[in-house]
């Protein structure tokens, strides 16, 4: 490849990268669940309506209710199937959810009764105010405190809410539920979406039940070579063990007797990249150096460190990149491709960041003299 091609290449991908999220929640785990949670489909619609069967077409359905935005010149395009009309004819008072999005469809959402409405009023009121950095929190704690709720059509959309919020506020909240309850729901067919939020909240309750779970499924996963919801599972592990679960964590996957397979590779990445970028500060230096670790014995595992760690713009790693692109373990163009990439998104920050430390402070009067002082 010639070096202009490569240059060129590089850009290009430099700026998918940085277009990439910014963050790592625990949907990082799996993709069996929609992108958007119900708040975040209100967040960025243009509307949200009540929608009724329309008394002109009982297939059809139009607003009732404008919760938001103005009213709709047109209806959504769903078809009233025969299980809804029937229910909402036998509760008038209850309506379906709909959200328009900025391309103009419809997204429908959940069934508005007695018990989701207040969620939704809730979730209407203070959804401007979840965008800020201070709001995760509340966005949290309110969907914490419905994870005992008797509806499990409630419990359920608690735990997807809870599920696509950065690690980092997750680990800070407190839950009402036990690991018993979270244990039961892993072996519930229904809730196997929700098994990796799941497992994390495992993770965060601490207890003696719950670390010998965590435990016990990790060894077995490094025993059988298991990696369904591996991540998920490793995190867990290291938040509930700290040290001595990172420590662990490498014996069992990462050691020199031990072969894992490509796909535990790149949970295990994922899983220290969650914890690196939200999990407790003091685990930095060890994950570093386990990173490095895996990196020398892996030569796979490389290019994925660049591609994990740079896909929410984390460029903790930019020093074992470097090294490693020195050290020519990038033998395929893609591959030294991602690791230019991740190198130069380091190199951008740091550039950034220098910038802003080196930015003239305002003069300011000062209140005693009356002179202008330089700050």
């Amino acid at each position: 490849m010639k070096l202009s091609s490569t240059l060129l290449a590089v850009g290009l991908s430099a700026t998918l990268f940085l277009a990439l999220p910014d963050r790592l929640a625990a949907c990082a785990f799996h993709t069996a669940l929609p992108e958007a949670t119900v708040s975040e489909q209100i967040a960025g619609s243009l509307a949200v309506i009540a929608a009724r069967p329309a008394n002109a077409n009982p297939f059809r359905f139009e607003a009732v209710t404008v919760l938001k935005g103005d009213a709709p010149y047109d209806h959504p395009p769903h078809l009233v199937d025969s299980g809804t009309r029937s229910r909402l004819s036998r509760n008038p008072s209850d309506a379906v959810l709909f959200a328009r999005n900025a391309d103009g469809s419809w997204t429908r959402l959940i069934m508005l009764d007695a018990a989701t409405r207040p969620i939704v009023d809730h979730i209407l009121d203070d959804i401007d105010r979840w965008a800020s950095p201070e709001g995760a929190s509340a966005r949290r704690d309110l969907f914490a405190g419905l994870l005992d709720h008797p509806d499990d059509r409630i419990r359920r959309l608690a735990l997807r809410e809870l599920d696509a919020l950065p690690y980092s506020v997750l680990r800070e909240g407190h839950y009402p539920i036990g690991a018993e309850n979270l244990l039961n729901g892993l072996t519930d067919m229904q809730e196997i979406p929700f098994a990796p939020i799941r497992i994390l909240l495992l993770g965060l309750t601490q207890g003696d039940a719950a670390k010998a779970a965590i435990d016990h499924q990790v060894r077995r996963m490094a025993r059988d070579f298991g990696d369904m919801h591996l991540g998920a599972w490793i995190t867990a592990a290291i938040e509930i063990g700290g040290p001595d679960g990172l420590a662990k964590v490498e014996q069992l996957f990462l050691g020199k007797a031990r072969q894992s397979t490509e796909t535990q590779i790149a949970a295990i990445i994922q899983a220290l990249a969650v914890q690196r970028a939200g999990g407790d500060i003091i685990l930095g230096p060890a994950i570093d150096a386990t990173l490095r670790r895996l990196a020398e014995a892996n030569p796979k595992a490389a290019p994925q460190i660049a591609r994990t760690f740079g896909a929410t713009s984390d460029y903790s790693q930019a020093s074992l990149i470097r090294d490693l692109v020195s050290a020519r373990a990038f033998s395929s163009p893609g591959d030294f491709i991602l690791a230019a990439t991740y190198v130069m998104g380091a190199d951008l920050e740091a550039s950034a960041d220098q910038a802003t430390k080196e930015r003239p402070r305002p003069a300011q009067i000062s209140t005693e003299t009356g002179s202008i002082e330089d700050r």
